[in-house]
């Protein structure tokens, strides 16, 4: 189940809005994005997806393997300030509020995805470590 949740909430880190003009005509435009960010997102979000699938068919043999992306996607919400560096350059009234940003949905997924990786990396290393008669069928 969490490793599904982990795939879906892959969807809002695959193309974040560049751009967005609100309501009210206020202009918002994304920061640009750190270096090597992108790459490293892209790839991390493959992995989750592979591996959420993998875990489908094949149990809990691999949860372990969801460190990769868990230690990738870290990575880029650091960088990123918890996926939430996008909101820098607004021209027009006032700014939106936080929760009705375009980018809130991103800053969101990519907290979650570090969250629930992390929890899946985590039991499947204590998995791993309690040995193969500790796994359920």
């Amino acid at each position: 189940m969490l490793a599904l949740l982990a795939a879906l909430a892959t969807v809002p880190l695959w193309a974040p809005p560049d751009n967005v003009t609100t309501s009210d005509g206020t202009f918002m435009v994304a920061a640009a994005v750190p270096p090597g960010v992108p790459v490293v997102r892209v790839g991390a979000l493959v992995v989750v997806v592979l591996l959420a699938a993998l875990t489908l068919w094949r149990g809990r043999r691999v949860v372990a393997l969801f460190a990769v992306p868990a230690v990738a996607l870290s990575w880029v919400w650091v960088r990123t300030e918890g996926g939430g560096s996008y909101t820098v350059a607004m021209v027009g009234t006032d700014a939106p509020p936080a929760f009705t940003s375009p980018w809130f949905a991103v800053s969101a997924a990519l907290t979650a995805l570090v969250v629930l990786t992390w929890t899946l990396a985590v039991i499947g290393i204590v998995g791993r470590r309690r040995g193969p008669s500790a796994e359920r069928p």
